[in-house]
């Protein structure tokens, strides 16, 4: 793999990070979850690149890009930041792999700009959010506000990262330390009003899912759209491209074969 290009690309409200590498075939843009950053796809990457142009970039306000100024997080202006991104590296067409927000982040895009993708892929992703009852989601944002929050999302990330690696669970733990309730939450209630099966109802592509099996709930994707193929993977955390790279790859690789060019 040639070595990858690190650049700044203007988003819809402040620098992206961005890294791509790679050439020939139907590029892919590599979208990380809440609390993440580029480095999450560190073993993806370089296996996707290898046979086309791959892209990883950080989200607003996560890894090294700018936070807006507006303080919006909405997943709409997450895919504004994918369209930049593409168009600021001339990409027409493009494959989507978005894991756990970064799903939802695909699922938006789906529905807003299904003319610019080429296929669809998710990766332990959340499914629809809408029918957490209000009590519940009234406890979560207690548990959100400063004073708790810090204890309350290493327990979180403690949890889905009880089968990972410790290298897995060292580089997690890492950006979500980096990561500013500022920018955590708003994200995430992004999500509790978002209707993904409507939205990637839109896109008639190629669509896949792959997913951690020990974390198969009612909330996850596959549960909320089984019509999209997805495969499970065993002994793995939420994080499972970081603890299991063959495994994933080569899911990755089976999709890809279905996307033309």
């Amino acid at each position: 793999m040639e070595a990858p290009t690190t650049s700044w690309v203007a988003g819809a409200a402040g620098r992206l990070r961005v890294q791509s590498a790679g050439h020939d075939r139907t590029p892919i843009i590599l979208v990380h979850g809440n609390a993440g950053d580029r480095t999450h796809w560190a073993q993806t990457f370089p296996h996707l690149a290898r046979t086309r142009r791959t892209v990883a970039f950080d989200l607003r306000g996560m890894g090294e890009s700018d936070a807006p100024a507006d303080g919006s997080f909405a997943l709409e202006d997450m895919v504004a930041d994918v369209v930049r991104v593409a168009d600021a590296l001339g990409l027409g067409r493009f494959v989507l792999a978005g894991h756990s927000y970064g799903g939802s982040v695909v699922a938006a895009a789906c529905g807003r700009v299904p003319e610019r993708l080429a296929g669809a892929l998710f990766l332990d992703a959340s499914g629809d959010l809408r029918s957490i009852p209000p009590e519940e989601l009234a406890a979560w944002r207690e548990r959100m506000d400063p004073e708790h929050f810090p204890v309350t999302v290493r327990s979180w990330f403690s949890g889905l990262l009880a089968a990972a690696t410790p290298e897995t669970r060292m580089r997690v733990m890492a950006t979500l330390e980096r990561t500013p309730r500022e920018v955590y939450v708003p994200a995430m209630e992004g999500l509790l009003g978002f209707d993904p099966r409507e939205a990637i109802s839109r896109f008639a592509g190629p669509k896949a899912i792959v997913a951690a099996r020990m974390l198969e709930g009612p909330l996850s994707l596959q549960k909320t759209v089984p019509e999209i193929p997805c495969e499970l993977i065993d002994g793995v955390s939420h994080w499972l491209q970081l603890d299991r790279p063959e495994a994933v790859n080569a899911a990755l690789d089976r999709f890809l074969a279905s996307v033309p060019g």
